[in-house]
């Protein structure tokens, strides 16, 4: 009895895992199908692209068409850049600071119910709806269709999420290491900087690619704000390549490759920032 019962949990065992096996080579197939047509799409003319005969010759007229100075393409990489650099160094800079502060200095109820509040609202409310308010406050502070702008705004969108996101990091450091330093002296502004800050930097790094992205990708408040203007983000000058009578699948494809190499390569490179920093913020010591 007992080796059959090895037997049958061996089978559901082996049933589960190739169950799991299957899932994620079906989501691995349905996340690349559509990257390896961008791809594909990148290095053909657009007439090829909708004749229904589908010549697949290998054309790089997209790109130098996107690099023309006319179409802005150069210039809208670079606000995005700005943009996101921008964006992840304000959020951090503030995050970091309140994070502590929430997590280790215990703050009134006044300071930290706001945070809450926007931390729980800002993800349901449809962000269309703040668009009114947002541009008579840039409107009024003269920051309209310009760069600090938009970091202005995707840090305001951020900010809460990345507060409680630092805050769950410092809580996993013992409070035991802030006593100790300020028994030995240290300002809490030193304790900060010097002890606890240092630890906290794989949810540091976690929190930064995932502002990276979001601030990358953030299209709705960079058309309004702009309106396609010298300060536009690439995914505004991207959308403006749908026109009222031709749509360039071509350059589109091609304008969409190159806006995703910053992020997979950030991805690449800060995979194991990614999960150790997820992985401290969601695991309690």
């Amino acid at each position: 009895m007992t080796m059959e019962k090895t037997e049958q949990k061996a089978k559901q065992k082996a049933k589960v895992n190739y169950f799991l096996e299957l899932s994620i080579l079906v989501a691995i197939v349905i996340t690349l199908i559509p990257i390896i047509w961008i791809m594909i799409l990148a290095f053909l003319p657009n007439r090829s692209i909708i004749n229904t005969d589908f010549d697949f010759s290998f054309w790089l007229g997209n790109f130098r068409e996107l690099a023309d100075p006319s179409q802005n393409f150069v210039r809208q990489i670079l606000n995005s850049l700005t943009i996101t650099f921008g964006t992840v160094i304000l959020t951090l800079a503030i995050g970091a600071g309140s994070g502590y502060s929430l997590s280790k200095l215990k703050p009134p109820k006044w300071a930290t119910t706001p945070v809450f509040i926007l931390a729980s609202f800002l993800p349901i409310v449809p962000p269309i709806t703040l668009v009114p308010g947002i541009y008579v406050t840039l409107t009024n502070l003269n920051l309209l269709g310009s760069v600090t702008g938009l970091v202005l705004i995707n840090t305001v969108f951020n900010l809460p999420f990345a507060i409680l996101m630092i805050k769950s990091y410092f809580d996993q450091i013992p409070d035991e290491l802030r006593e100790a330093a300020i028994v030995d002296g240290a300002s809490e502004r030193r304790v900060f900087f010097s002890v606890l800050l240092p630890l906290a930097k794989p949810g540091l790094g976690a929190v930064a690619i995932y502002v990276a992205i979001m601030a990358w990708n953030e299209f709705l408040m960079g058309l309004i704000m702009t309106t396609g203007g010298g300060a536009a983000p690439l995914t505004v000058g991207i959308a403006s390549l749908v026109q009222d009578y031709e749509v360039t699948f071509g350059q589109m494809s091609a304008s969409g490759f190159v806006a995703a190499i910053p992020i997979i390569i950030l991805t690449a490179v800060a995979s194991r920032q990614i999960v150790s920093g997820l992985t401290a913020g969601a695991v309690k010591s």
